[in-house]
């Protein structure tokens, strides 16, 4: 059993893949795609032997092995394994053009998706918290997507592979605006998992998108 994350991200089709060439490649193998809320879900189910293989990012791999309370681990979780890094991963800040945000800072009172309840570090490291915002939900790609586009939300923040679907569906039916996370939030995180980079080509998805910024991610 292979555990990814939404259906809309970039796990899933990456484990399909790998289930594609297992049961293949494998004699005997019967193999299945288990779409999860991700990290920490992929983590605790395969403490738990519920699952053979998942994805996970580094941050909630180290959090995972030490037990971290706070980012969704009772107790350490020793019967992980790393097999490998997939692809270079990127904390994305989406918002519609029309809420006019453009910066961390403009998020205060705003309505914003941040997947897993967990992942409050940029935000913690930028001064503010979930309560500055006007509504926080924690709904995976697709649906948050799906309320931006209806006007129920303002923006949405998603760690996946730059060109990922939800995004890129989401570019092609209003201009966007790509939130900068500065270096010295980045620094400020003090978790060497989280690395400062700029895109040094174009995204996939602002092909969606003529004349949008830049994503600038971490």
């Amino acid at each position: 059993n292979i555990l990814t994350g939404g259906t809309s991200g970039v796990y899933y089709p990456i484990g399909v893949g790998i289930s594609q060439l297992y049961s293949k490649g494998i004699d005997g193998a019967k193999t299945s795609v288990q779409a999860t809320k991700a990290s920490v879900e992929n983590l605790n189910l395969l403490q738990s032997g519920r699952g053979e293989l998942g994805f996970a990012l580094g941050d909630s791999v180290a959090d995972g092995w030490n037990g971290v309370e706070d980012a969704g681990f009772k107790a350490p979780l020793k019967k992980l394994r790393a097999i490998g890094g997939s692809y270079p991963n990127y904390i994305q800040i989406v918002a519609s053009q029309e809420s006019g945000i453009k910066t961390l800072a403009d998020l205060k009172g705003k309505t914003i998706s941040v997947g897993a309840p967990k992942s409050g570090a940029i935000l913690k490291a930028a001064g503010l918290s979930y309560e500055d915002m006007g509504k926080v939900e924690y709904l995976p790609f697709a649906e948050s997507v799906e309320l931006i586009k209806n006007r129920q939300l303002d923006a949405t923040l998603q760690s996946a592979g730059l060109g990922m679907a939800a995004i890129r569906d989401l570019a092609s039916t209003m201009p966007l605006n790509y939130v900068e996370i500065p270096q010295e939030v980045v620094t400020k995180i003090g978790n060497d998992a989280y690395q400062a980079s700029v895109t040094t080509r174009k995204p996939a998805y602002s092909d969606y998108a003529p004349g949008q910024p830049r994503c600038c991610p971490a």
